[in-house]
């Protein structure tokens, strides 16, 4: 009896179960789109991002830059309305869950627990140096490198004059501190351009040393935007190393011309120089802080250049002249005919001041 049941009910399940399966509806696949062949830049974008986006995983950022290498300098930093080439051959998916349906529903695909998704990650990887730098400078340090010139500083120069915005509340000239992407008003250099996306400094004076020349320090790059052509040019505050207020200097911007996979070589008995301004006057310097050099452009410094900083140790018990001490390495960025700027790469525990004894250690070819 009890097998006659067993076989009665096994019969009806046999049977509805072609019903049930044509009640559940058919699994849509994801919808897929075609990559774009180019990707511009919004405010807020990262190749991280970017990569995530369009390749479905973040760590594989290098394939896109490695496209724009023309275009993206520092991976760190893209900037918006620039245009980016995306790899081709690849479908992005439409909708933030997409793209985990897609890898879901294919068995063979790239998942945590498939090692050929991590074969390919590590092969990529092992192609292409990750974080080599194109260029001996940064484009970057360069622009807020402080530079020394002659005394009052350049020449027939223009002024930040006041926000080109309205204010609610008007506060002091002491508390009004310009904010970046802000409009201002400026007058540009005397003859200089004053066509929408012209670009320009703004920077303030630093100390005269010794005769040689005067201190400029940038504070910032501003964007001819806006301008109707008369009075007072307007412009947009684009970068900002320190604070930008009214009275201000505003000259032309001197750009780094990058020398592509150009560094410097080590060389022997390079030339002498010294420490003769750090910025900021510091207690204990620190890594990636300006300074600049007693040499000039007359002595062969140039953009790129390596200089080894030293500090005597004094003499021993028995009178001899200890060997100096390598306390940091500096690498040159502006080059004037009144001084040399540099950016100290390295340092270690010793004395470091103005004054400190230093020479090429490493030469641009």
């Amino acid at each position: 009896m009890a097998r006659l049941r067993a076989s009665i009910i096994a019969s009806i399940v046999l049977a509805a179960a072609p019903v049930l399966g044509a009640q559940q509806p058919a699994a849509k696949p994801p919808a897929e789109s075609t990559m774009p062949a180019t990707h511009t830049v919004k405010r807020g974008d990262t190749l991280w991002d970017l990569a995530k986006t369009y390749l479905g995983d973040a760590y594989l950022w290098p394939e896109i830059y490695r496209l724009n290498t023309a275009v993206v300098e520092d991976p760190h930093w893209i900037y918006p309305g620039e245009k980016l080439r995306l790899p081709a051959g690849t479908a992005v998916a439409e909708g933030p869950a997409a793209a985990g349906q897609a890898r879901a529903a294919d068995p063979g695909g790239y998942t945590v627990f498939n090692p050929k998704r991590y074969r390919r990650a590590r092969g990529a990887r092992e192609n292409i140096n990750l974080m080599a730098p194109h260029s001996a400078v940064r484009s970057a340090d360069y622009l807020e490198s402080p530079f020394v010139w002659a005394v009052g500083g350049p020449s027939l120069a223009g002024a930040v004059r006041a926000t080109a915005e309205s204010q609610l509340v008007v506060p002091k000239l002491e508390e009004r501190v310009y904010q970046n992407k802000e409009a201002i008003f400026v007058t540009l250099p005397s003859g200089a351009d004053r066509t929408n996306g012209a670009r320009y400094m703004t920077y303030l004076l630093g100390p005269v040393l010794n005769g040689r020349g005067q201190v400029v320090i940038p504070t910032g790059v501003i964007e001819v935007a806006g301008d109707h052509g008369t009075g007072d040019v307007r412009a947009i505050i684009t970068l900002q190393f320190r604070p930008i207020l009214e009275g201000q200097g505003v000259t032309l911007l001197d750009t780094l011309l990058p020398r592509r996979d150009v560094f410097p070589k080590a060389v022997e008995f390079g030339t002498q120089t010294s420490v003769a301004w750090m910025r900021d006057d510091p207690v204990i310097m620190q890594q990636g802080s300006f300074l600049v050099m007693s040499s000039t452009i007359k002595d062969g410094f140039v953009t790129g250049d390596q200089v080894e900083l030293m500090a005597p140790l004094g003499t021993g018990a028995a009178g001899e002249t200890r060997t100096p001490e390598t306390v940091g390495v500096a690498q040159v960025l502006r080059v004037t005919q009144w001084g040399v700027s540099a950016l100290l790469l390295r340092r270690s525990q010793g004395e470091l001041d103005v004054g400190t004894k230093g020479r090429i250690s490493a030469k641009m070819p």
